[in-house]
Parts: C-alpha cells; sequence; structure tokens
C-alpha cells in the first residue's frame, strides 16, 4: 500500500476515535487525539488552547470540501453550536438524519465519507510540512479575484491598478477585522505611502502601518462580527506608482486559499516582451527568471486585447503563485 494511502487511513481512524462521547469537547482531549493529529495541529498541553486550535484547523481544512460534507463533519465532531448538547455520538448522527430526511445508516455513511475526505486533506497538508503556527487561524479564503492593470504603466503619471476581492469564511467566532499585509521591496523610506488603497465594499480601512522596510498592513474593520462558518466578501483597490513595482504579482498567502483567480492586462502598445505562470514557486525564483531576456519555460501569449486569465487552486501558504514578465520597454519612474 503507498505510503499516502496508508496515512489517510491513521489519519481517518484518529478523526473517528475523535467523535465519540462530546467529540472535541471531551474532557480528555490531549489524551484522545492520535499522534498525526497531535503533530498536525501542534502539541498543546493547555487544554482549551488545542481544542481552539484543533476545532480552527479542522474547519479550514473542511473548507476544502463540499458544503454537505462539512455539514456532516461539524454534527459528527460536536462543532455545530446545535448539537453541543448532544454528548453521544449516535444522538449527533441521528441529528444529522432528520437534518437530511434519510435514515440513521445513510447519514452515518456519509460522515464516514466525509471524514475519509478530511483525512485526505489533513495527509496532504502533513506531507507539505506546514508549519500551522505561522498562519493566520481566523479565517480562510474560499474564492480570491485580482486584476493588475498594467496599462497605465507607461502613462503621465505612470500607475498600475489592482482590484481584489476576497471571500473568506470564518473559522473563529466574531472575528471583527482582517490584516491585509503585502511587500513593496522598491518603496522608499518615506513618512507616507505613495501608494492609494481603497475599500470597495465589506468593509472600512481602520489602519494603514509599514511593518517593516518592505512590509504594510491595513487593518479592514467588518461590517459586523462574523460568526464561525460563516462567509464575507470585501473588495479593495490600489494604485501604485509604476517605479514600485517590480516585474511581477504574486501572493504568498498566510492564510489558507481554496481558489485563487486572476487577470493581468497590458496596453497594446506597450507588451511585455515575455510573461510566465507562476505556480506555487519560492518567492527567490523570481530574481533568477527576472534577468532573462529570452522566454523561460512556462511562458505563455496574451491574448488579443493584451489580456491573461490565470486560476491556481489550493494554493500552499508562503508559496508564490501569480504572474512574472519582463517589459519590452521600460515603464514610467519615479524620477
Amino acid at each position: 500500500m503507498p505510503k499516502m494511502d496508508q496515512v489517510v487511513i491513521e489519519v481517518r481512524d484518529e478523526i473517528r476515535r475523535l467523535r465519540a462521547g462530546r467529540g472535541v469537547f471531551t474532557t480528555n482531549l490531549i489524551d484522545r487525539l492520535g499522534p498525526r493529529l497531535q503533530a498536525w495541529c501542534g502539541t498543546h498541553h493547555d487544554s482549551s488552547q488545542l481544542r481552539s486550535t484543533l476545532t480552527q484547523r479542522l474547519l479550514t481544512s473542511a473548507g476544502a470540501l463540499s458544503s454537505d460534507r462539512q455539514d456532516a463533519l461539524v454534527v459528527s465532531l460536536a462543532i455545530d453550536p446545535e448539537v453541543e448538547h448532544l454528548v453521544r455520538f449516535k444522538d449527533r448522527v441521528d441529528h444529522l438524519a432528520a437534518q437530511l430526511a434519510v435514515s440513521a445508516r445513510t447519514a452515518l455513511r456519509r460522515i464516514e465519507s466525509a471524514e475519509t475526505e478530511l483525512a485526505g486533506e489533513i495527509a496532504a497538508e502533513s506531507a507539505g510540512a506546514t508549519a500551522s503556527g505561522h498562519f493566520v487561524k481566523s479565517y480562510y479564503v474560499r474564492q480570491y479575484q485580482a486584476i493588475v492593470d498594467n496599462t497605465g504603466a507607461h502613462g503621465n503619471p505612470a500607475t498600475v491598478s489592482v482590484h481584489q476581492e476576497r471571500e473568506i469564511v470564518c473559522v473563529q467566532d466574531r472575528l471583527t477585522e482582517i490584516p491585509i499585509r503585502f511587500e513593496i521591496p522598491d518603496h522608499p523610506d518615506t513618512a507616507e505611502p505613495l501608494f492609494t488603497a481603497r475599500v470597495q465594499h465589506g468593509g472600512r480601512l481602520r489602519s494603514q502601518r509599514r511593518l517593516s522596510p518592505t512590509g504594510f498592513e491595513l487593518t479592514l474593520s467588518l461590517p459586523s462580527a462574523i460568526a464561525q462558518r460563516e462567509a464575507h466578501r470585501f473588495a479593495l483597490s490600489f494604485v501604485f506608482p509604476a517605479g514600485l513595482i517590480r516585474a511581477h504579482h504574486v501572493i504568498t498567502g498566510e492564510v489558507q486559499i481554496q481558489r485563487y483567480r486572476l487577470i493581468v492586462k497590458f496596453h497594446p502598445d506597450h507588451l511585455p516582451a515575455w510573461i510566465r505562470k507562476v505556480d506555487g514557486e519560492d518567492i527567490r525564483t523570481l530574481d533568477a527568471f527576472a534577468r532573462k531576456a529570452a522566454a523561460p519555460p512556462g511562458a505563455f501569449p496574451l491574448d488579443a486585447v493584451g489580456e491573461a486569465h490565470l486560476e491556481f487552486r489550493r494554493l500552499a501558504p508562503h508559496l508564490a503563485y501569480g504572474f512574472q514578465y519582463r517589459w519590452a520597454d521600460s515603464p514610467g519612474s519615479l524620477g
């Protein structure tokens, strides 16, 4: 049997052991967790912290599954507040069966199918040696769309516009704000940022600060507190001086991103010499490609109107996804 298949079976069995009794609310949670799940969410001797971490990680990983699979899991593991009072797994199976208008046997089969799918997600994350402590744990991104408009990069003023829209799903109850972090390595050391940022919908910009010589953070206040498993959409728009923007646009997420759609636009009179897809690379590899005059592997053409449409699914945190290009002629600068 392949090693990954064996890991999936072991994780699945540990999930099934967890569902007994009060599920994630069992009093001896640290003893109930098997070695795979302990390693996955980190060792926490504080049971309250372990329960919170485990619940958030389970919900985040289950976000890759269909909604009916997610519903089955939150009931079976007692994560759903509606079943917290049901102290026996059998009672929660009956609850799910009544919800779905099916037999208890069918409800149990659906739970077991969801457990196997979730085990596959957890096994894949574990194989990637993902350091969970480095992630934002309060939400994951179900969909993320960005439009990067380079059509004004040779104008006067020379600018690059970026429009972003995210749909997030909360895994920590009563989420009220979202940090948005990004890097601009070539931004000069000025008192005020040289770019502008606006919230188009779904929140209000509460603060903006510089975290480091290259890093910035925006804090977005949400219209109201978001409940666990609730979704929320918001959109931001940025305008950058073209001289600040390196010849790529990539994201290296600190949260789990299920789907990322990217549209890039160039002016028909100022097309790049080449453009390539960046799909799960170490950010440092972009520097090596930037020096290539000829089109590197993975290069692709723009369409007839100077656009490209890219899509990525189930992005690995801290790896780069997006596109890189090389200008045939230099864009505007900061002077």
